[in-house]
């Protein structure tokens, strides 16, 4: 069992720090210890899959900072980052979350608004970096005319989002329930 006092603390504040969470009013006068009681067995392998619908405009992709938080955390507890397999199945508007720049910016700049750049490109990055799958719907990218050619480096094209779900279920990935 690996047991680091403070690295669920740590890696709990880095969420909430990545998804901009307020930290929460506490009764223990700030001072809360939170020691991981959880056991990782050293020759485990976790696969992990996320699910991207939601999009947003000018911001990184929720899901996207799920799945790398995700990895960072099992890496702060000393799990080895080559037992750590994550993926992420891309459909409906976050398809745009995956594109290159000049394929975000022409969806999303407005008369008020100009994206120079993909706001979540750097998250794709190093989610691909530390050996993520990244996975686009192919009747989600058709419907919004993303081809395979716009999609960023590493991200690859899926029949559809229920396919890649399947597949990686049958790999023997479990999914985010959040």
């Amino acid at each position: 069992m690996t047991n680091h006092p403070f690295s669920l603390a740590a890696a709990a504040a880095f969420c909430a720090a990545a998804l901009m969470v307020p930290a929460l009013a506490d009764d223990h006068g700030g001072k809360v210890v939170v020691e991981n009681e959880m056991e990782f067995p050293a020759d485990a392998v976790w696969k992990h899959s996320f699910d991207a619908y939601e999009a947003k405009a000018g911001e990184v992709n929720a899901s996207l900072r799920r799945a790398l938080s995700f990895s960072k955390a099992m890496e702060a507890e000393g799990i080895d980052p080559s037992r750590v397999k994550v993926a992420v199945v891309i459909h409906g508007p976050s398809v745009f979350d995956v594109a290159s720049d000049a394929r975000y910016a022409a969806k999303h700049d407005t008369g008020d608004t100009d994206y120079d750049a993909n706001p979540s490109a750097e998250t794709v990055a190093e989610l691909i970096e530390r050996g993520a799958e990244i996975w686009v719907c192919g009747f989600a990218a058709n419907y919004h005319k993303v081809g395979n050619s716009d999609l960023l480096p590493g991200v690859k094209m899926a029949p559809t989002g229920t396919v890649a779900h399947a597949e990686l279920q049958r790999r023997g990935f479990g999914i985010n329930a959040y």
